[in-house]
């Protein structure tokens, strides 16, 4: 879900004081998810909705056994 969805989502509840739980039921997502995306916002605006590269990615995990 891109950052432009997110904050369609989460407006609801910013701007129009709709209860995350509520939300949760209603989109199907996670409340989690959901207060997850509402501290990104709080942090860093619509900005930091937007998705964030792993700082990982590209490089090969070493897994132990």
């Amino acid at each position: 879900m891109d950052g432009p969805e997110k904050w369609r989502i989460l407006r609801l509840h910013v701007e129009d004081d709709i209860a995350l739980t509520t939300l949760a039921q209603d989109t199907g997502l996670g409340l989690r998810t959901l207060q997850r995306w509402h501290q990104h916002y709080k942090t860093g605006g619509i900005a930091a909705l937007e998705s964030q590269t792993r700082h990982d990615s590209g490089s090969r995990a070493c897994l132990l056994y």
